[in-house]
């Protein structure tokens, strides 16, 4: 994998794992997360429809290792992720500034 990928890896973790934190300190935003992946019902490709069901097992299990493992699943789940609407624009923003340039500054 090269540096761009790492990078790219490493903030998609960074951010699911705030996200994960923010819904289990608010799970009020639950609701918003899922209604993402409702959208994505309605105009994805039909390829990428285990994956959203399997973020919706995720979802109403709470047992979100199965998006943070380091593995090549994980990161498929990383990169379908809906949890982007767990985070406020600021948050997530705060976290991508930090991954620039990161994997290739170590």
């Amino acid at each position: 994998m090269d540096d761009r990928h790492r990078q790219s890896d490493l903030q998609s973790l960074l951010l699911n794992q705030a996200a994960i934190e923010a819904l289990r300190r608010q799970p009020e935003r639950l609701a918003a997360v899922q209604a993402v992946l409702d959208h994505w019902d309605r105009v994805a490709p039909p390829a990428s429809k285990p994956l959203r069901d399997e973020w919706r097992d995720i979802l109403s299990s709470g047992t979100y290792e199965r998006a943070l493992a380091p593995d090549e699943h994980g990161q498929q789940l990383r990169q379908a992720s809906p949890l982007g609407r767990a985070l406020s624009p600021q948050a997530r923003l705060a976290i991508i500034r930090s991954c620039k340039g990161r994997i290739s500054s170590t």
